[in-house]
């Protein structure tokens, strides 16, 4: 079910309603894990302080929370590279089921949890599920989409990136008034879309053939190519840069913005807080669809090159003089445009730089090593905001210094603009 489509003419002409339906499921699995992320970073000041009181929240509460953020980082690698593998092997369809079946029961479960302990458990253990979505998701979509439509495509995905945390945050503050165990039952509803993908999303043809080959979904099969494990180390460290500028705003934003409203009731904190969540978000909309048009323009590379000079520059102004929330409501939306709008190409890059038998365990592994690597981010991140008497500002913008290992990396990345995916039997790109 490879697509062809009309060279001339808009991107969207002559798609079929498979290659729809594929993106469009695709797209909510994506939204809803982007939503289950958002969900842990909205209600972890109000679930802390009731699970271990407010007096000890106050003296370790910003510890825990890059604590358990480490673990949910590690548990979405670790997802990552499993599925990614087993996408490979198994066929995107059969994983995207699984996936989003584990990760929509375990977020739920976690309204029922009473320790700190159990929610670090339940965090790890629905990562692993988050993370094998996507690598499902971007194989999937990669595959049944024409050349000239990729990049568009990429964009929609990835708008999930802006659709999750609003989502989000309109149940945050539909519950403003409730406790915070309401938020993670919302985590059962993408249950609800693996029977649209069990009984109406057959696997691509590209795939089907794959599966048949000894040496999909393998590791060694990777690297035992030097063309293929320079791509995957390359993208890995693309990868890690997106990364941890991204969570680390994403993770540390409610915390912002609980500095920049001292006094205020905790109803009133958690509407400031979906309002920031909006207006960020607005932003990241915006990136992530200009991302992949700027790659069409002018290349991957290139484009990668200016967001990664230009994301530094975006954190410096958020976290700069004395933050307050009118600040943050101004300048939340221009930070996610560079911060949270790059990570679209990887949607876009990272499956066009593999063969189809390997495609998912590569897209896989570069996404979410990237993970694993900035896991201990948060940790660091909230020991410098203790050197920096309570700074959140300063958690957030040292992540901006890991773009310049971005920019170091590119020079040695493939350029994959006007050309089509690696195919088995042809030459990669170069």
């Amino acid at each position: 079910m490879q697509a062809t489509s009309n060279a001339a003419g808009p991107w969207y002409r002559g798609l079929s309603r498979y290659q729809w339906l594929v993106l469009t499921v695709a797209w909510m699995g994506w939204v809803f894990d982007i939503a289950d992320s958002a969900i842990f970073a909205l209600a972890k000041i109000s679930m802390l302080t009731e699970i271990m009181g407010a007096a000890a929240y106050a003296a370790s509460g910003k510890a825990i929370e890059a604590q358990i953020q480490m673990l949910f980082l590690i548990g979405w690698s670790i997802g990552g590279l499993v599925f990614g593998v087993l996408a490979d092997k198994w066929g995107r369809t059969r994983v995207l089921v699984i996936t989003v079946l584990m990760y929509s029961a375990l977020t739920a479960l976690t309204a029922l949890s009473k320790t700190v302990l159990q929610v670090e458990i339940l965090r790890f253990l629905t990562a692993l599920g988050i993370g094998g979505e996507w690598a499902a998701g971007a194989a999937l979509v990669a595959e049944v989409f024409p050349d000239k439509a990729r990049a568009p495509a990429a964009s929609v995905l990835q708008s999930a990136a802006a659709i999750g945390p609003v989502l989000a945050a309109l149940g945050n503050q539909a519950l403003r008034n409730e406790s915070w165990r309401w938020l993670f039952v919302l985590g059962t509803l993408p249950a609800l879309m693996t029977v649209v993908v069990r009984f109406y999303v057959p696997e691509p043809e590209r795939s089907v053939r794959a599966e048949k080959r000894s040496d999909a979904g393998s590791l060694k099969a990777l690297f035992a190519n030097p063309v293929y494990a320079r791509y995957a180390i390359v993208a890995i460290v693309i990868g890690i840069v997106g990364i941890a500028g991204s969570n680390n705003l994403s993770f540390w934003m409610p915390n912002l913005v609980k500095a920049a409203s001292s006094g205020v009731a905790s109803a009133v904190l958690k509407s400031r807080t979906s309002y920031v969540t909006y207006t960020m978000h607005c932003g990241t909309l915006l990136g992530v669809i200009f991302f992949p048009w700027l790659c069409q323009r002018i290349g991957r590379k290139p484009a990668f090159a200016i967001f990664f000079a230009a994301a530094p520059l975006a954190l410096a102004l958020i976290t700069y003089g004395a933050v307050s929330y009118q600040h943050l409501l101004l300048m939340a939306p221009i930070t996610s445009f560079f911060v949270i709008g790059l990570t679209a190409g990887y949607a876009l890059y990272f499956p066009e730089l593999f063969p189809a038998h390997l495609r998912a365990t590569g897209a896989g592994l570069a996404y979410n090593t990237g993970r694993i690597a900035t896991a201990p981010v948060p940790i660091w991140t909230a020991d410098l905001m203790a050197t920096m008497n309570g700074s959140v500002s300063a958690g957030v913008l040292i992540a901006g210094a890991a773009y310049v290992i971005g920019l170091v990396a590119l020079p040695f990345a493939p350029e994959t603009r006007g050309k089509g995916l690696p195919d088995d039997l042809q030459a990669s790109p170069t």
